[in-house]
């Protein structure tokens, strides 16, 4: 019988949640290092459309362009 930390389905979304959130904050902190005096506009709207081209380039194959 296997042992769970939070349950069966918890401990999958429990994962995914926190690769999410560790994506999205490592993009932000990218995004304000490579622009300084723009980093107070960076919010999370422009996270998740970097990341989503990200995720696109990586659906595509291109893996130079990151």
């Amino acid at each position: 019988m296997p042992v769970y930390l939070i349950s069966r389905i918890g401990d999958p979304l429990f994962a995914l949640t926190m690769g999410i959130t560790a994506a999205m904050t490592r993009i932000r902190r990218d995004q304000q290092e490579k622009n300084p005096e723009q980093a107070s506009q960076i919010g999370y709207g422009t996270v998740v459309q970097m990341g989503g081209q990200r995720l696109q380039r990586w659906w595509n194959g291109d893996f130079q362009g990151l």
